[in-house]
């Protein structure tokens, strides 16, 4: 999957996560854990940052209940960002 990934979307999600951890994970530790939030100790709070500062800066919602598995890895958060950015918008008559 990664191959596919824009490599300047990759380096945002990883600046928001750690911005989402205020400071308490780098990007060295994020590259050191091929991208795994598990690997690096993300926990409840910082998710919650995360999906916020996504929505914020991104404009995609991903809710953790029904789409857990896109918040596992900066790559499969990228890939989110990057099938959402494909959908049309739709427009309420």
């Amino acid at each position: 999957m990664s191959e596919t990934i824009d490599e300047d979307l990759r380096a945002q999600v990883k600046d928001l996560v750690v911005l989402a951890s205020g400071g308490a994970i780098s990007v060295d530790e994020l590259e050191s854990a091929d991208g795994s939030l598990e690997e690096v100790g993300v926990n409840s709070i910082t998710y919650i940052n995360l999906m916020e500062a996504l929505e914020q800066t991104m404009g995609v919602v991903i809710d953790p209940e029904e789409d857990p598995e896109y918040l596992t890895s900066v790559d499969s958060i990228a890939a989110f960002v990057e099938a959402q950015r494909r959908i049309p918008p739709t427009t309420v008559s």
